[in-house]
């Protein structure tokens, strides 16, 4: 028998191939075993109540999963991932969980409509019809800024609207001209509805204006400038790494697996799977003028008042309001088939407070409020809490 002496560069190959394979597995099971969870120590008793905020929500809501992202001056202090990203494999939720947003994900339309009237490609209080002619005319003409509003007078949609929708266009065009001809519910800047169809409409003159299709621009001008990696376009034919698994409850109360649907059609309005970690990213972005001017900020917070001289809490965009202590409160909601999502600014105390979880719920239900005020009481006590306590 003729036995080969294997060479220098044969064992070197070997070897470098071994380690390879070692370091492959011990990644993985490092990714598997050492989540990315945030617990700063200094904050511990509030990360405890908090914990029990999220525990009292599991008990009630019969949520599989959620997660949960805390930021203070631009630094995490808490993330963490709790229950079923999927209940039948008895998956973790982790802080890297990709939940659907539901309508959260019109903050991102409005962020690249403040980008693009910031490089001077368009004015959101000039009319629809000067970015996009051809649109058919209604009875009443409609500003960019009353499409961010919701006060351009379009109605208002319903989460069983989207299922049926869903089935019907393919395209956010195919959507945006199925109810071109019709006619408005209401004369804008004198009602208030939310609506799919506005958002939608401004992701449609993004296109118009810039000559690239949404998805490419959100990522462009708004994902990729902010680092938001782990938000993206919610595909239901693509493989896309650690995505939940979508919940609803039936009429009886029972846990079922959420129907499946194809939110691209609305995408500027109910588009986007994130992450609670990102959503929170975006919230520290309009705490300063880092990334936005001042006047988009001005943009989004700014509480607008319509025909007759009420005053909406709402901007372009987000709400603007006052929390139960008088502090001021920006903020995003969003329910949708299979997920919610709530995002929370705090901007005189740069705290941002965000919730995603994998269930159709009323989002105002998620514990962000509870979680937030639990750590407003450490870094902004009011005479009112402690009279409490």
């Amino acid at each position: 028998m003729n036995l080969k002496t294997p060479s220098l560069t044969d064992m070197f190959a070997k070897a470098c191939f071994a380690m390879a394979v070692i370091f492959a597995i011990s990644s993985c099971t490092a990714k598997k075993t050492n989540p990315r969870v945030v617990l700063n120590k200094a904050y511990k008793n509030e990360i405890i109540a908090g914990r029990e905020a999220a525990r009292l929500y599991f008990l009630t809501s019969s949520v599989p999963g959620m997660s949960v992202s805390v930021s203070l001056n631009g630094e995490t202090i808490w993330s963490e991932g709790m229950g079923y990203a999927s209940k039948e494999l008895l998956a973790p939720a982790t802080p890297e969980t990709k939940f659907r947003i539901g309508g959260t994900s019109r903050m991102f339309t409005t962020f690249l409509i403040a980008r693009l009237q910031e490089e001077g490609k368009l004015k959101t209080y000039e009319s629809f019809y000067r970015y996009v002619p051809e649109y058919p005319k209604k009875q009443w003409d409609f500003t960019l800024y009353q499409l961010g509003l919701h006060t351009a007078g379009f109605p208002e949609d319903k989460e069983a609207d989207l299922l049926k929708k869903s089935e019907l266009y393919r395209t956010l065009k195919e959507y945006v001209k199925s109810l071109s001809n019709d006619t408005l519910v209401y004369k804008p800047d004198t009602y208030f509805m939310i609506s799919d169809y506005g958002p939608s409409l401004l992701g449609i003159l993004a296109e118009e204006i810039t000559q690239k299709k949404f998805p490419v621009l959100m990522k462009e001008m708004i994902l990729d400038t902010l680092g938001l990696d782990e938000t993206i376009l919610d595909q239901p034919l693509y493989l896309i790494e650690n995505r939940s698994q979508t919940y609803y409850q039936n009429y009886i109360a029972q846990l079922m697996n959420a129907p499946e649907i194809d939110p691209g059609f609305c995408a500027p309005a109910q588009g986007f799977l994130s992450t609670a970690d990102d959503l929170n990213k975006a919230g520290q972005a309009v705490l300063d003028t880092a990334f936005f001017s001042r006047e988009s900020l001005d943009l989004f917070f700014t509480r607008h008042k319509l025909e007759g001289g009420y005053e909406m809490n709402m901007g372009f965009g987000w709400w603007s309001i006052k929390d139960s202590q008088d502090r001021s409160l920006y903020g995003q909601i969003g329910s949708t088939i299979g997920g919610s999502s709530m995002l929370l600014v705090f901007p005189d105390q740069r705290l941002v407070v965000s919730v995603c979880s994998n269930l159709s719920d009323d989002s105002s239900k998620l514990p962000a409020q509870e979680i937030a005020e639990i750590f407003l009481k450490k870094i902004d006590p009011r005479e009112s809490d402690l009279k409490k306590e």
